[in-house]
C-alpha cells in the first residue's frame, strides 16, 4: 500500500482527538508528513467543539479520554444533522470485544489499532475515503436491538457500514497480531540470548572454581610436599654423621685384623651396606632440594636404579619382586633429576599399591631419538571409566585417605614440562602399564654400554 491515499490528501482536513500530548503530536507529524492538513483537540469536549467550528473532512479520535470519551464524543457528532456526515475513525487496542459493539451503536465511521506506528492510520483513512467516493446509499436511522455483555444497543444497520467496521476491525487485529508476534519473536530471541549468556556465565564461574580449587589443593600439596622435603634432608644430615663414624672404625678394624679371613669378609659386608646406606642418604638429600629445574644429561636406567633403591624395603615388604629389561645403549636425556626420582616415586608407588598381595614391577626401558620409559605392574588394574579419567586433578581409584588424585597429574606435567608424554594403558585384573616418553639429547650424548 502506499504511503498517501489514493484521494488527493492536501484537501483532506484531519482533526486528531487525543488526552496524550505526545501522541496527539506524533500522530500529527506523521498525517502532515503524508500531506494531510491536520488539527488536534486535547479531549472528547473539545472535539466536539472544534468539529462544529472548523467542519473537518475527518476525524481521529482515541477511546479512553477524561470528561467526555471517544464513544461519547462520536455519539454528539453523529446526532447533530449538521455534523452527522462527518467521519470519525477510534483508535482502539481492541482489549474487548465491546468496544467493537460500543463502535457500531455510537455511529464511528472505523476502527484502527494504536501501534504506535503510522501504518495502520493511513489505511483507515484510505479505506474510508475511497469507500465515501463509493457510497451514495441513504442511512437507515431506525436501527435494530441487539444485546451483549449484558447490555442493550441499537445499531444503525446498514450493511455497508457494518462490512467496513469489520474490515477496519479485522485490519487492526491483524496488525496488531503482527505486532504481538514480532514481539513475541523478540522476546524469544532476548531470552535465548539471556539463557546462553546465563549458560557462559555459569560455565564461567565453574571453570573459575574449580581452578580455584586445583590451585589452593595443590598449594597444600606443595606446603606438605616442603615440610617432607626438610624433615628428609634433617634426618638424611643426621644419618651422615653416624655413618661416617661407623665407616671408620670399620676401615680401622679391617686394618687391624687384615691377618684374619673370617673376620675381614665379615667387615667386607659391613662397608658394602655402609655404602649402601650412604648412598640412600645422597638419593634422599636430592631428592628434597628445593629450587628451579636444574638439567643435566641424565641417564635415564640410572635414575630407575637410584629410586630403586630408595623403595628397596618397601617393595621387599610386600612381596614384590623387580624385572629389569633395559635395552643397552639408551642415550642420555636433558631433564631434572630430581623431578624425574619424583615422578618415577610416585609411579613406583602407585604400581606397589596395585599389587597389595605381591607381585612383580617390570621396568623396560628402550630408545633412538626418543627415550621410552615403561613402568608395568601385573596388579588390579583399571576400568575404563576410571581409565579415562585418572589423569584429571583430585580423581584417585584408591580408597578415601589414601589418595590425593594429584599423583599422577603432577608426573604428567612434569614429563611435559620437559617436551615428552606420559601414557596409560591397563585391564582389570591384568595390570597396568604407564610409560613416558622423553626426547633423547641427541646421537653424541648416547651413554657407553655398562
Amino acid at each position: 500500500m502506499a504511503d498517501t491515499p489514493e484521494t488527493t490528501p492536501m484537501a483532506v482536513r484531519v482533526l486528531v482527538v487525543e488526552d496524550s500530548a505526545t501522541q496527539a503530536q506524533k500522530l500529527q507529524e506523521s498525517l502532515e508528513s503524508n500531506g494531510f492538513s491536520v488539527t488536534t483537540a486535547r479531549n472528547g469536549a473539545a472535539g466536539v467543539a472544534a468539529v462544529r467550528a472548523s467542519r473537518p473532512d475527518l476525524v481521529i479520535s482515541d477511546i479512553v479520554m477524561p470528561d467526555l470519551d471517544g464513544y461519547e464524543m462520536c455519539r454528539e457528532i453523529k446526532a447533530d444533522p449538521r455534523l452527522k456526515d462527518t467521519p470519525v475513525i477510534l483508535l482502539t487496542s481492541l482489549s474487548d470485544p465491546e468496544d467493537v459493539i460500543k463502535g457500531l451503536e455510537c455511529g464511528a465511521d472505523g476502527f484502527t489499532v494504536k501501534t504506535g506506528s503510522a501504518a495502520p492510520v493511513l489505511a483507515a483513512i484510505e479505506r474510508l475515503l475511497h469507500q465515501r467516493a463509493l457510497d451514495a446509499d441513504t442511512r437507515d436511522r431506525t436501527g435494530i436491538r441487539m444485546s451483549f455483555g449484558g447490555q442493550e444497543h441499537r445499531i444503525a444497520p446498514r450493511a455497508q457500514r457494518i462490512f467496513d467496521f469489520l474490515i477496519s476491525t479485522y485490519d487492526a487485529a491483524y496488525r496488531g497480531n503482527v505486532e504481538l508476534q514480532k514481539t513475541r519473536d523478540e522476546l524469544a530471541l532476548l531470552n535465548g540470548q539471556l539463557e546462553a549468556r546465563v549458560k557462559n556465565r555459569t560455565e564461567e564461574l565453574a571453570r573459575k572454581n574449580q581452578e580455584i580449587s586445583e590451585t589452593y589443593q595443590q598449594l597444600w600439596h606443595s606446603a606438605k610436599l616442603a615440610t617432607l622435603g626438610e624433615l628428609t634432608a634433617s634426618v638424611a644430615h643426621e644419618l651422615n654423621n653416624p655413618l661416617q663414624i661407623i665407616g671408620l672404625r670399620v676401615e680401622s678394624l679391617s686394618r687391624r685384623l687384615s691377618g684374619d679371613p673370617a673376620a675381614c669378609e665379615a667387615l667386607s659386608v659391613v662397608e658394602k651396606e655402609l655404602d649402601r646406606m650412604a648412598h640412600l642418604v645422597a638419593n634422599l638429600l636430592q631428592l628434597s632440594r628445593k629450587g628451579e629445574q636444574r638439567i643435566a644429561a641424565v641417564n635415564a636406567v640410572e635414575e630407575l636404579e637410584k629410586t630403586l633403591d630408595l623403595l628397596d624395603y618397601h617393595l621387599r615388604a610386600r612381596g614384590i619382586g623387580t624385572k629389569k629389561d633395559f635395552q643397552p645403549g639408551i642415550p642420555l636425556m636433558r631433564v631434572d633429576p630430581e623431578q624425574l626420582q619424583q615422578t618415577f616415586l610416585n609411579l613406583f608407588t602407585n604400581a606397589c599399591d596395585a599389587m597389595p598381595s605381591g607381585g612383580t614391577l617390570t621396568l623396560r626401558v628402550h630408545g633412538g631419538k626418543n627415550v621410552v620409559i615403561e613402568i608395568i605392574d601385573n596388579g588390579t588394574g583399571i576400568t575404563a571409566d576410571d581409565l579415562s579419567r585418572v589423569m584429571e586433578t583430585f580423581f584417585t581409584t584408591k580408597s578415601w585417605g589414601k589418595g590425593t588424585g594429584l599423583g599422577l597429574p603432577i608426573c604428567r606435567r612434569i614429563v611435559e614440562a620437559h617436551g615428552g608424554s606420559l601414557s596409560i594403558e591397563s585391564e582389570p585384573g591384568q595390570g597396568t602399564t604407564v610409560r613416558i616418553v622423553l626426547p633423547a639429547e641427541g646421537e653424541e650424548g648416547r651413554a657407553h654400554d655398562k
